[in-house]
């Protein structure tokens, strides 16, 4: 039997990987799938910004459906829902737009009501309150910023009128002249003040005398202020009293500060105060990593491809951040642990020939990566600086986004290394990536892949692919693990 051929093992590698990628999907899949019994309700909201298809509809907090469209009705956005048919709900069932925190993703909370009717399909539900904008607290702002400004005018026109600083000096000189009325009444009195102070002395005396007198009546008193005190503890013990039963949730003191429904309210008034702060920060961070293992060919020609496959059983890590402005427009930041490291091309000095020639130089380092990305319905671009080098690329989404299929075209000076011959071919890069749960990803792809062409025509083979994953953490958990650390720690 003819032994297999290293192009046949990787293909069989990335099939059985892909596989293994989609079975894990499948698998872990908790979303609502098209083949469940549901029924579709519709609700209009003042904006839908934040919502996407998708996105979670929860009632008591468990998700019974999800967002399948977003669109408009007049001037509101009308949002469609896809609900379980297990969970019927009321006609009289309300909904609301919340956020997981300060700057987390949104999703759809339900009320339900309490008539014995129920939702039909192509229902329209009201939507339940409307929380406070940052336009509200920018007029509020403004008016106060008038009021100072007017206070402060009153102040300067009060300060520069010369009648009243013609009054302010007149006052100080008063003062003046008060003082120096004092100082010369003490001077010529300091005989009397010696008189005055000698009969206090005296009168000290007398009291002293007096206090041995009345020491019985002091006795007295103390009695009854031992009366007072033993009164004073016994409404201490009431107080103390009182205070349990309102702990317990006794009375209606007691059932205000012990009921869950008030508590709520209260969260609910901080949630939308967090949604204000996220709007004036504006910027939502999301932080990411992805480690790749290459698999791949040696190329038989050892004059085209001096450097053979360096990719071959090999890997690499980045580490990046998103900068979303809002679901379609953000910015990324990657560095880049690539096994290639940094390549050049400088013109290096040969002693024994007296010549210089061009030579490829390979070094130990980072690469750094900046591009913008925006997203039109399924498809998303970005442009920028790929890897050291610019590049464009295109990533599709599928299944509610848990689903990736993307291309990168970068570094169209270095990116034919190591094939010499072939200076000038950009890298080339596709990849499928697949989201099993919320946070995590594993993905298959391709590197190299313009070169590989270019090599296959010129009668060597060359192929570099891999298998990788990661994971994704949106501004809820990263916050949530800084929250979670001791006080100390972030000192």
């Amino acid at each position: 039997m003819q032994s297999w051929t290293n192009e046949l093992k990787v293909g069989v590698f990335v099939v059985v990987a892909l596989a293994i990628a989609g079975f894990a999907f499948v698998w872990s899949f908790d979303g609502v799938r098209d083949d469940e019994a549901l029924y579709r309700i519709h609700m209009t909201v003042e904006s839908a910004s934040g919502l996407y298809e998708g996105t979670a509809v929860q009632l008591a907090g468990v998700e019974i459906g999800s967002v399948e469209g977003i669109g408009l009705a007049g001037d509101r956005a009308r949002v469609t829902l896809r609900i379980r048919e297990a969970y019927q709900l009321p006609v009289d069932t309300t909904g609301e737009l919340k956020a997981t925190g300060l700057l987390g993703d949104y999703y759809v909370r339900l009320y339900p009501g309490v008539e014995d009717a129920f939702l039909q399909d192509g229902a329209v539900i009201p939507e339940r309150s409307v929380p406070g904008d940052i336009d509200t607290v920018t007029r509020n702002l403004e008016t106060i910023s008038e009021d100072i400004a007017a206070i402060t005018k009153l102040l300067r026109e009060m300060v520069e009128n010369r009648d009243n600083r013609d009054h302010v000096e007149s006052t100080l000189a008063n003062v003046d002249a008060l003082t120096a009325e004092l100082r010369y009444l003490a001077e010529r009195n300091s005989a009397d003040l010696d008189a005055i102070i000698d009969s206090v002395r005296r009168l000290s005396e007398s009291l002293e005398g007096y206090t041995d007198d009345i020491a019985a009546d002091v006795d007295e008193e103390m009695d009854k202020l031992k009366v007072l005190t033993d009164e004073l503890t016994t409404s201490a013990e009431n107080v103390s009293s009182i205070t349990g039963k309102v702990d317990r949730g006794e009375g209606t003191l007691g059932a205000l500060v012990n009921d869950r429904t008030t508590i709520d309210e209260i969260n609910e008034t901080v949630d939308q105060v967090g949604n204000a702060l996220g709007s004036l920060f504006g910027l939502q961070p999301e932080l990411y990593f992805i480690t790749r293992f290459y698999g791949g060919t040696e190329p038989s020609d050892t004059t085209l491809f001096p450097f053979g496959n360096e990719l071959a059983w090999s890997n690499s890590n980045t580490v990046g951040v998103n900068l979303r402005a809002n679901n379609d427009f953000w910015w990324t930041f990657e560095l880049v642990d690539h096994p290639q490291g940094t390549v050049t091309q400088r013109e290096v000095y040969r002693e024994a020939t007296d010549t210089y020639e061009m030579r490829w130089i390979r070094e130990r380092g980072f690469k750094f990566s900046f591009f913008v990305n925006k997203r039109w319905g399924p498809a998303a671009f970005r442009l920028g600086l790929k890897e050291d080098g610019g590049g464009v690329g295109v990533t599709f989404f599928a299944w509610r986004d848990r689903v990736e299929i993307a291309a990168d075209l970068f570094s169209f000076r270095f990116g034919s290394y190591p094939a010499v011959a072939f200076s000038g071919v950009p890298n080339t890069r596709a990849y499928i990536r697949v989201h099993p749960a919320r946070g995590f990803f594993v993905e298959v792809g391709a590197e190299q892949i313009a070169l590989g062409i270019a090599a296959a025509a010129q009668g060597t083979g060359f192929f570099s692919g891999y298998i990788g994953g990661g994971f994704i953490f949106g501004d809820d958990r990263i916050r949530g693990v800084f929250t979670s650390l001791p006080s100390g720690a972030l000192r």
